[in-house]
């Protein structure tokens, strides 16, 4: 995951989106056309309302469950429509008065009509299929859109989204070097899986159908990922160097519940997520629980200036010299498949990962594992 908030990390996989009409609970009439652009107007300008437009969006899409989510995506689709709609007709606006902005424009208006897709508007859906009859890469970019708007429309259909996938896989066979099908298949494994053999199933098409740069990447991320599904209820070490240059293994800590925050200080909800954590170290430190944080800084003097000011973090920090600053990253969030922080493991008296979701219930869990001999 990029510093980007949650909604703007989902426009990456937005862009490949559209709506098939047998995942619909019901037929909804198509919206209507975008108005026509005024005319006159700079490019500054249409960016200027470009920037209004998105907050306004923001306003109303701002949970991305509601795009997997039958019921919310329902439930909002009347204000999120409008917003959609203004957003492209200011696209094509912007289109018509900066030629050399076309690329770009055209990449941003499909994001669009990929979450008018997604959210049941028929004309955004028309104007991508056309658009995948297209020759070359734009042709590719529009069927992507289509292909993972009937992922997500078919977010709670297995049988809906296998389907999907047999047209996903037959794109990767005849695209295996191409960046951007590599990297919307494995934004479909990671959201609005129907089961986890959907998602598995996308996740081996690029693991065995993609042989490009990107796929390679992806596939290592992929890997780490099926490590942690596979690691849970199972003996873990992590290790690493610390921010003082000393070797750290959680096995120096058995007997301990160990709470692993993978966290950076330029990540908002990794430091929306501290005063909890304080507050569990506070109470059950002295009855058993450590906590290891493993930051994902680049900068080790913005990770000392936060330290410093935040004393009450006394649990050690690993951070790797050499290849944070490289890969933006710690080396083990990359091995552990982690794109997304605060992600948090939890690692019972006895050394076995009891889970790698426990930012969500880490509060309860931990006096439960401390009670556990």
């Amino acid at each position: 995951m990029t510093r980007r908030a949650a909604w703007l990390a989902l426009a990456a996989l937005a862009v490949f989106c559209a709506t098939p009409p047998s995942a619909r609970a019901e037929e909804k009439p198509a919206a209507a056309a975008p108005a026509a652009p005024a005319a006159g107007r700079t490019a500054e300008q249409i960016g200027e309302d470009l920037q209004k437009a998105e907050g306004e969006l923001r306003e109303v899409l701002s949970d991305p469950k509601a795009f997997i989510d039958p019921a919310a995506r329902d439930a909002i689709a009347p204000k999120v429509l409008p917003a959609l709609k203004k957003m492209i007709t200011l696209l094509d606006e912007l289109a018509a008065v900066a030629p050399t902005q076309k690329e770009n424009t055209a990449r941003a208006r499909l994001q669009f009509l990929s979450f008018a897709a997604v959210f049941g508007d028929d004309a955004s859906v028309k104007s991508l299929t056309a658009d995948a009859k297209a020759a070359g890469d734009a042709g590719v970019r529009a069927l992507l859109s289509l292909l993972a708007a009937h992922w997500l429309r078919a977010s709670k259909d297995e049988a809906a989204q296998d389907k999907v996938l047999d047209d996903v896989q037959k794109l990767a066979r005849a695209n295996p070097k191409n960046d951007e099908v590599a990297a919307m298949i494995a934004g479909l494994a990671q959201f609005g899986a129907a089961s986890k053999a959907t998602g598995e199933r996308a996740e081996n098409i690029v693991l065995n159908d993609m042989t490009g740069d990107a796929a390679k990447q992806i596939a290592t991320q992929l890997q780490g990922k099926k490590k942690m599904r596979e690691s849970v209820g199972k003996p873990v070490e992590l290790a690493g160097t610390t921010t003082d240059g000393k070797p750290f293994s959680t096995k120096d800590w058995k007997g301990k519940v160990i709470l692993v925050d993978f966290w950076a200080t330029w990540c908002g909800p990794c430091i929306a997520e501290l005063p909890k954590v304080k507050k569990a170290y506070i109470e059950h430190h002295a009855k058993g629980l450590e906590i290891l944080g493993v930051s994902c800084d680049s900068d080790p003097a913005d990770l000392k200036a936060f330290l410093d000011k935040n004393k009450d973090m006394p649990w050690p920090q690993l951070f790797d010299a050499t290849e944070n600053p490289k890969i933006e990253w710690h080396p083990l969030a990359r091995q552990w498949g982690i794109n997304g922080i605060p992600t948090m493991f939890l690692i019972d008296r006895n050394g076995v990962l009891h889970s790698v979701t426990a930012r969500e219930d880490f509060e309860t869990l931990i006096p439960k594992l401390l009670d556990q001999k």
